[in-house]
């Protein structure tokens, strides 16, 4: 852990904690203030706490090995005067992270306020509540933001209404980007008053799309509802503030009059922004498998009758498409292009062979074709949001006294542009995939045979329909 006052750093001090429990005590302003640098050098893993005293107020930085968690508090007084002062703490073993931790303490009030940035990123992992949403507590209905460690929340667990104890509460900020699809972007789902069953929710929701919903004994992500009727992307919502709360144990709670999660620890915490005396960094990373109330149902099976039966809903409703149908196209449109950008077209097609006439010379190509996401395609009720092509079985090179069959997409180290989905005699494209041929004999013109085993549907964009219609 490096502690260090501005952000220009100039005096470099190392720290040794050698004993269990250690007491470092970084005595007057100094502690926090100029271009100081210290760097805590804890080998052995020890429990030890840091004290930075600022005139008569301090401020702790405490590591706990067992947890792995860092506890920063403060006892600052309002009033004390210091309002320019900044702790800074980078802990490396979380630079693997997708964000890399940036934690700031403002000492600027009563409170040491942490600000955690993403430099504006957008993560489609976050889930979360928008502004307003109203969570039910012990004292009624109560705005997601308004909502402070140490307020009772209802928990339902098996039917049951209990009250528990909110121990964290996070916001962050997103700014869209609207270059990505709709369930990357950062656009929040708006799900309808009504929308789940009369009054449920009792007015309009708005969440993200990795936010979940309590569904039949399970946890449904909201993006696997989007039915573009009554559950849709809210594109004119393009900067917002989200928020979350935490209890003791992942629990089910009510947002909106609509059972929903409370906040999860998956390793994201870090995105948010936290107020209070006490802030907690790192702790154990949890798991949907191990930690979560109930199970998360992904699975297509569980949750495509659930959004066909939440779809009619919308349309009993008389509640119209927001969005234009999706036009769809079966064929692959499948080719090969060599390393010198020649595009070599399929010569013959058999019920599910594509032969190429390939070159003498050529020690590689790509195989590409058409692509979409399978949530697109079919529905979001599909949990693959990858971008897939074709599958391909035996690739075959016959060239004259050369018969060779071409293995590396079937390697468990794939090349580059091939989804490993644990098939030992098929893989999928993603549309555009590199087919190394530098271990057969290529030094004649042959012929090179895919197998197909599955190929589309995909989805046609508005600006390939007329391409399409043409070559149809």
């Amino acid at each position: 852990m490096k502690l260090y006052g501005d952000s220009q750093m100039s005096d470099s001090n190392t720290i040794e904690i050698t004993s269990s429990n250690q007491d470092v005590s970084l005595s007057g302003a100094s502690g926090l203030t100029g271009s100081n640098y210290y760097e805590i050098s804890n080998p052995y893993d020890y429990h030890f706490t840091l004290d930075l005293s600022i005139s008569t107020s301090d401020l702790y930085a405490t590591y706990d090995p067992t947890t792995k968690e860092t506890i920063i508090s403060t006892d600052l007084n309002e009033g004390s005067g210091y309002t320019n002062q900044r702790l800074y703490v980078v802990i490396p073993d979380t630079a693997t992270v997708i964000n890399p931790l940036n934690i700031g303490h403002s000492l600027d009030g009563v409170y040491s306020v942490t600000t955690i940035t993403t430099n504006g990123v957008y993560s489609d992992t976050f889930s979360c509540f928008l502004k307003d949403s109203l969570i039910k507590t012990q004292d009624g209905y109560m705005p997601v933001q308004d909502i402070a460690p140490g307020e009772k929340v209802s928990v339902f667990i098996d039917g049951t209404e209990e009250q528990k104890e909110v121990v964290w509460a996070g916001t962050a900020h997103v700014v869209v980007n609207a270059n990505l699809p709709e369930d990357q972007a950062g656009y929040p789902i708006r799900i309808l008053k009504n929308s789940i069953a009369e009054n449920v929710p009792f007015k309009d929701m708005l969440i993200t799309p990795e936010h979940c919903l309590f569904v039949e004994g399970r946890f449904v992500p909201a993006r696997m509802l989007v039915n573009g009727r009554s559950i849709y992307y809210d594109t004119t919502m393009t900067s917002y503030d989200y928020y979350h709360i935490e209890t003791e144990k992942h629990s089910v709670i009510m947002a909106d009059g609509m059972l929903t999660e409370s906040y999860l620890d998956t390793g994201n915490r870090r995105n948010f922004q936290q107020a209070g005396k006490v802030v907690r960094i790192g702790g154990k990373q949890k798991n949907w498998q191990k930690d979560a109330a109930a199970p998360l149902g992904v699975q297509r099976e569980f949750v495509e009758p659930i959004f066909q039966k939440l779809e009619e809903r919308a349309k009993d409703l008389g509640i119209g498409n927001r969005t234009a149908p999706k036009a769809l196209i079966e064929d692959p449109d499948l080719k090969l292009i060599t390393s010198r950008g020649a595009t070599i077209y399929p010569f013959k097609k058999s019920e599910n062979t594509y032969s190429f006439m390939l070159p003498a010379g050529v020690e590689s190509v790509r195989v590409v074709s058409r692509s979409s996401r399978p949530s697109d395609a079919i529905g979001p009720f599909v949990d693959d949001r990858r971008q897939m092509g074709v599958a391909v079985g035996k690739i075959h090179f016959g060239s004259i006294r050369v018969s060779q069959q071409v293995m590396e997409h079937l390697s468990p180290s794939k090349p580059e542009g091939w989804h490993d989905m644990g098939w030992q005699d098929c893989a999928w494209t993603d549309g555009n995939a590199f087919l190394p041929l530098h271990n057969i004999v290529t030094s004649k013109m042959g012929i090179l045979s895919l197998e197909i085993r599955a190929a589309g549907p995909y989805v046609v964009h508005a600006d390939q329909q007329e391409y399409v219609a043409l070559s149809a």
